[in-house]
């Protein structure tokens, strides 16, 4: 059975603004990275400085939107 990516949306709070974006992966954790190296880029920092901010905080929500399934025929 392949892996399927499934649709998560992060309402991440970086530097007094709040960064709403959406990404396919296959688990929750790949998703914060994925958003987190985003997020980065667009406010021209470090990928370290964006997962230090938020490291044990609460300054962040993901949650999966789609939960993809394999269907069998």
């Amino acid at each position: 059975m392949a892996k399927i990516k499934h649709l998560f949306r992060g309402n991440f709070n970086f530097r007094n603004s709040l960064h709403i974006e959406r990404c396919m992966a296959y688990t929750e954790k790949q998703a914060f990275y994925v958003l987190c190296r985003r997020i980065a880029k667009k406010m021209g920092v470090s990928t370290n400085t964006v997962f230090h901010h938020f490291k044990g905080g609460n300054k962040y929500e993901l949650s999966m939107e789609i939960k993809y399934e394999e269907v069998g025929e």
